[in-house]
């Protein structure tokens, strides 16, 4: 173990530890969100279980490829609010309305239905959410 000792005036209060923490939640909500709502995909909307792992793993890949360039966008940024505040503005709100929108399904729509629905409203939702947590 290192012999360092931080500095008081350079350690971060446990308030200001768990103000991130929980303000981080809303980044991590869809991949855990995801994984219990697959269960209800397969028992009560009797989905494949092919097309729910498809639900689980196409949003990863898009997530992959968006994420990069959403940071090099906020990072060429230049506006009177910043590069970033703009970006985290604009993402917040599309992020807290299409989360809600998502999960409007209905276990009377067909399995193709629901599939679709839930797939593209998956990528448009991490759009924007890539817009509010990249930056």
């Amino acid at each position: 173990m290192s012999q360092y000792q931080t500095a008081a005036k350079d350690r971060v209060p446990v308030i200001q530890k768990a103000a991130f923490g929980a303000g981080h939640l809303v980044n991590n909500l869809l991949p855990g969100a995801l994984g219990v709502f697959s269960f209800f995909l397969l028992t009560a909307f009797g989905m494949d279980p092919f097309l729910a792992g498809l639900l689980g793993g196409l949003p990863r890949i898009y997530d992959a490829i968006s994420d990069p360039i959403m940071g090099y966008i906020s990072d060429n940024t230049k506006s009177k609010w910043g590069r970033r505040r703009p970006y985290i503005f604009a993402g917040a709100i599309l992020s807290g309305i299409l989360f809600a929108v998502l999960w409007q399904l209905n276990p009377e729509n067909s399995q193709q239905y629901n599939f679709w629905y839930f797939l593209i409203f998956s990528l448009i939702y991490l759009t924007g959410n890539t817009i509010f947590s990249t930056p």
